[in-house]
Formats: structure tokens, sequence, C-alpha cells
């Protein structure tokens, strides 16, 4: 199971990695903070569980059992090693037995155990380091010392024999004795099934990437079409990034209808109205594959007139725009954006003057850090540059 988490972790960490890359700002930040920590954490408990970590101490139910079952002895402490690691500011230990049970013949093993600073004296190697021990399952090695719960007539006559006169018995790996059986991982780590096993955790990663990308698709699908044409990132001012983008606002507000919309590379602002051809009007914004609403406008129109439709605007030529005005004027194209809106009514007799009810215009800005220039052309793309 742990390896499972690790796998999903891995994929989270491929998926918040993509849509960190291709997302709005912030995007994927959530998902790398969850996943880096569930995966270190699932990689060190798994390494833990498959290097033989034990306990060196048992339950009462264990002891209960071990005793009905005769599985009671003695070990002599031959060596303890601490390995480095710490858990918890708890030191990690080898320990080297030799055991004596009541009923079997001796054998020596090596446990791996977490032990507690303030215990770890009380393991002192050495010939009379002899300690009353509950053997987990029959044949062990696994056991559990014991001291103060077994009686001396328990275990009264065994004596360990020399380490070098006994069979070596290895701690098994990656499992552990409940109700007196070995239990292993859900999947096992064995040769046998690695494959399948591989597989397993390659589909439980790709499936945990594909999630966390999911709300962000257009924004693949564009960077994966810019990737192709040899530009590194995606342009919503060229045409068919900007299609999507309008596409996904427009299925966002529900309408067509707007009173402002600012093009740049990286996002697509529009404010539009809540309902077409009332004047409350909201924020929607288009940036990394996805729409966030807003909210209301700073700048609420005084007139439904002030709307017009996306089909107003020569979305196709946006781009072609921006190089003409970029081949007047000498500044490359850069960063440029359009700003699209309503012109102002001139007629000092007409009852909206100086309203924004004309026929909407488009606004090309392009800068450098020592000049700025600005173009103003017809929405849709008619009459040709007018340099401001």
């Amino acid at each position: 199971m742990l390896r499972l988490i690790f796998s999903a972790a891995v994929g989270a960490l491929i998926g918040g990695a993509i849509v960190t890359l291709i997302g709005p700002p912030g995007a994927g930040i959530w998902v790398l903070a969850i996943a880096v920590p569930v995966g270190i954490l699932s990689l060190v408990l798994t390494r833990l569980g498959t290097s033989g970590l034990a306990s060196i101490y048992v339950s009462q139910e264990d002891l209960t059992r071990a005793r009905a079952e005769d599985r009671l002895g003695v070990a002599r402490i031959e060596a303890v090693r601490q390995t480095g690691t710490q858990i918890n500011d708890q030191p990690e230990c080898e320990i080297d037995v030799t055991v004596q049970p009541r009923r079997g013949a001796a054998y020596a093993t090596t446990l791996r155990s977490v032990v507690p600073l303030i215990e770890l004296a009380a393991l002192q190697p050495g010939p009379a380091a002899i300690r009353p021990i509950a053997i987990l399952i029959d044949g062990g090695p696994e056991f559990g010392f014991v001291d103060g719960d077994v009686s001396p007539q328990e275990i009264a006559g065994l004596v360990v024999p020399p380490r070098g006169s006994v069979p070596t018995m290895d701690w098994p790996k990656a499992t552990r004795v409940v109700n007196g059986a070995r239990r292993g991982p859900l999947l096992g780590i064995g040769p046998r099934g690695r494959v399948l096993r591989g597989i397993l955790f390659t589909a439980v990663a790709l499936a945990v990437a594909a999630a966390v990308v999911s709300p962000y698709t257009r924004a693949l699908v564009m960077t994966v079409h810019a990737a192709q044409e040899g530009r590194i990132g995606v342009d919503l001012r060229r045409p068919d990034e900007l299609a999507v983008a309008v596409q996904a606002l427009e299925d966002e507000i529900g309408h067509d209808r707007v009173s402002s919309v600012v093009i740049g590379s990286e996002l697509v602002r529009v404010e539009a109205p809540l309902t077409p051809g009332q004047t409350e009007t909201d924020v929607w914004m288009y940036r990394g594959g996805v729409v966030d609403h807003e909210g209301a406008a700073p700048s609420q129109p005084e007139l439904a007139a002030e709307q017009f439709s996306w089909k107003d605007i020569a979305l196709s030529k946006v781009w072609a725009l921006m190089g003409e005005a970029s081949a007047e004027s000498g500044i490359p194209v850069g960063d440029a954006n359009a700003v699209v809106s309503r012109s102002t009514d001139g007629d000092i007799d007409s009852d909206t003057f100086g309203e924004s009810v004309e026929a909407a215009e488009m606004f090309i800005s392009l800068r450098t850090d020592y000049k700025n220039v600005s173009f103003r052309v017809n929405a849709d793309g008619s009459g040709g540059l007018v340099s401001q």
C-alpha cells in the first residue's frame, strides 16, 4: 500500500510540475506542497519496511500466545550498532543476538529496530547480557524482549551457546507477525510479479498525473501545438490560441456580449454583463487554460449600449495587426497587447454625448524601455492602422 501511495505521489508531482509550467500563476503549487511530503514519507516508510525494521518488544497478546504455545526463550545480545538513520530523533540500530528457545534449536540472528535513546543503554552486549524473549512464530527468528513479564522458572536451565556454533537465521524483510503468522505487504516485493507490479505502479502514477492536469487540458493541448510549431509556450494573441480562449470565455460567461476586451500573450481579460442588455458587469479572465470569474468590474458601464459582440472583433487579425504595427513603428511585438472597446460619442447634440456607444475600436500598444507607441484600428480590422 505504501508503494501505491508513493506511486500516486510521483504522479501528483509530475502532474503538478506540468500544471505549474502550463497553468496560471500559482497553479499546481498546492499539489506539489502535498505530494512532496507524502512521497518522501511513503518512500521512507517503504524503505524501512523492506529493510526488516522490527519492534524489540511484544504485546501482551503475543506474550500470552507464545507462552501457550511454548515459544519462550532467552537471547544474548552480542553487538549493537547504530545505522546512522534516525526516526523522530531516535536511532535505528542493528542488534546481533543468539537465541536459545525452550523448544527447538538455538540460532543467531540480526534485527533492525528503532531504539529510544533512554533504552539504548539497556542493550549492552556481553556474556551476561541474557534476556528473556518471546518468539513470535514457530521456527522464528522473530522475537521480542519480555523483561519482567516472564518468571525465572519459565526460562530456568536455558543456556545460550556460543554464536559461532549455531546457524544464522535472517530476519524476514517486509513482513510482520500477526496472531502467530507472517503477513507480507499487499503487493509482493520479490522477483515474481515484478513486471505486473511495475505496470500497476506506472498506471497509478499516470492516472493521478492525468487527474491533476485534466482541469488544464486546453492549456496542455495548446502547449503541445506550440511546441510542434517550434515555439516555447502559448501566445494567446495568435489566431488559433485566441479562438480557444474566446470560446472558453463565452462558454463560462454564457453569452457573447462584452463591454471591453484586453488581449495579451498570456491572458485574455473581458468585462461582460451578467445578463445581455443589463449594465451589471463582471470581470472574467482566461489564463493558463482556465477561466476565472473575478467578480464585479471596477468601473460599471453607464449604458447597456456599451456592449458589443465577440463577432464585432477581427480576432483572427489581431496577431497580423500587431505585426503591421511593429513594422511601422520599428518596435518589436514583444509583450504588446490589444484593447477593444466602443469609441466615445463626440456629438455634443446627442443624448449619449461622451458615452462609449460608437463603433468598437481596437488599440494596439507596443513598448520598449525608452519608447511607447499606440495604434488604433476598427475592431473588425477595417480601415487600416492609425498612429495615436
